[in-house]
C-alpha cells in the first residue's frame, strides 16, 4: 500500500508552528493618542505651571532684593575715601555680595528648569499608566503616538527633512484615536487626587470606533 502525501497551504503551516510557539493570531488592536493635545490639556501640568509660577516669582522676588542690596552696597562706596580702610572692607563686603547674586541667579534658573523637567517627566509617566489602564479595559494591544498632528515647519531643506525623518507615522485614522478619553480619564483621576485644584468633571467621552 502506497502512503499518499498531503501538501498542506504554507499558511496553514505557517498558522500552525505560529500556535504551537505561542505566538497570538489574533489581529491587533491599536489606538493612536495626540501627545502635544495631552500636554495641553493636563490639569496635572496646569496645576505644576501654577507652582512654578508661585517659585519664580519668589525667586525673582529674593534675587530683586539682593540685587538692590548690591547696589546699595555699590553706593556706598562713594561715601569712603578710595584706598582707605573702610573703602577697602566695604568694597570687599560688596564684591561678596555680588558673588552671592551670582550664585542665587544660577540657582533660580537651574531650579526652574529643573521644576519644569520633573513635571513633564511624572506627566509622561503618569500618561503611560493611564494608557496601560485604557488600554486593558478596552482590549487595545498597542496605543501609538500620533507624530502625523504637527504641521512641518517651513524651513531650509535640512530642517524639512530632519522634521520628516522623525515622524514614524504616515497615516492614523481619526477613529482609533483615544486622546480625548485619555485626557478626560486624567483630569478626572488628578481632580479626585487633587480636590482642592479640581474642577466639575464632565461624563468620559466613548471610545472612538466602539458602541
Amino acid at each position: 500500500m502506497h502512503m499518499k502525501h498531503f501538501l498542506l497551504p504554507a499558511s496553514l503551516i505557517t498558522a500552525a508552528v505560529l500556535f504551537a510557539a505561542g505566538f497570538p493570531t489574533a489581529p491587533a488592536v491599536v489606538a493612536s493618542v495626540d501627545l502635544e493635545k495631552v500636554y495641553r490639556s493636563l490639569d496635572q501640568l496646569k496645576a505644576s505651571d501654577v507652582r512654578a509660577t508661585a517659585l519664580s516669582k519668589d525667586l525673582e522676588s529674593r534675587v530683586t532684593k539682593l540685587a538692590d542690596e548690591v547696589r546699595s552696597m555699590q553706593d556706598d562706596l562713594e561715601s569712603f575715601q578710595p584706598g582707605s580702610t573702610a573703602h577697602n572692607e566695604a568694597l570687599n563686603k560688596a564684591i561678596l555680595r555680588a558673588g552671592d547674586l551670582g550664585a542665587l541667579q544660577n540657582f533660580a534658573k537651574l531650579k526652574l528648569e529643573s521644576e519644569q523637567a520633573n513635571a513633564v517627566r511624572e506627566a509622561y509617566m503618569a500618561i503611560r499608566g493611564s494608557c496601560a489602564k485604557i488600554a486593558a479595559e478596552q482590549k487595545v494591544d498597542f496605543v501609538f503616538i500620533d507624530d502625523t498632528v504637527p504641521t512641518i515647519t517651513p524651513t531650509n531643506l535640512e530642517g524639512t527633512m530632519q522634521q520628516i525623518n522623525g515622524r514614524r507615522m504616515l497615516y492614523s485614522n481619526p477613529a482609533l484615536d483615544i486622546t480625548d478619553l485619555l485626557i478626560e480619564r486624567m483630569n478626572t483621576d488628578f481632580r479626585a487626587a487633587n480636590p482642592s485644584t479640581g474642577s466639575p468633571s464632565t461624563p468620559a467621552p466613548a471610545v472612538p470606533g466602539k458602541s
